[in-house]
């Protein structure tokens, strides 16, 4: 199966070279070519982002097309990007700069974003940042999801 996105949430311990298993789940959704350049970057919000290089490609295009170059400028030098592979034992090596800016120590987890593109977290700071347990999140997360047609039709009724 050709997978166009990432299905899935994992958490993987860090070793002290850096080194992470690249989730098995995660793995048996890339293709052959896919496993062989994967780009880390600095992501959104203290997280940091892997891509398969195809979808890093596209990411590099939009960032050419932006009619603001100043902002596309400063975005492109401050990805921190890095080429990684998958080793020997489906893990890869993340630079101990990318850790720091993501306060990675000994967990890792994984979570889809955009495409074929992961976001790579401290588990902390994505539950206290994105994984809100609120009312007010609640209601939030409701109002995307249900209101807006994604799953129920254009007027949100079943």
């Amino acid at each position: 199966m050709n997978f166009r996105i990432f299905i899935g949430e994992a958490q993987t311990a860090i070793d002290e070279k850096g080194r992470t298993a690249f989730p098995r789940d995660f793995r048996r959704q890339l293709s052959d070519g896919e496993r062989e350049n994967l780009v880390v970057t600095k992501g959104p919000e203290g997280s940091l982002r892997l891509f398969v290089f195809s979808e890093f490609e596209k990411f590099m295009a939009e960032l050419d097309s932006m009619r603001d170059r100043r902002l596309a400028e400063l975005v492109r030098g401050n990805l921190s990007m890095q080429l990684v592979n998958l080793d020997g034992q489906s893990r890869i090596l993340l630079p101990k700069k990318l850790l720091q800016i993501a306060g990675l120590e000994n967990e890792i987890l994984w979570i889809p974003a955009r495409g074929k593109t992961l976001a790579l977290w401290k588990p902390e700071t994505f539950n206290a940042k994105i994984r809100q347990n609120t009312i007010d999140a609640d209601a939030m997360f409701d109002s995307v999801f249900y209101g807006s047609g994604l799953t129920e039709g254009s007027n949100g009724n079943a």
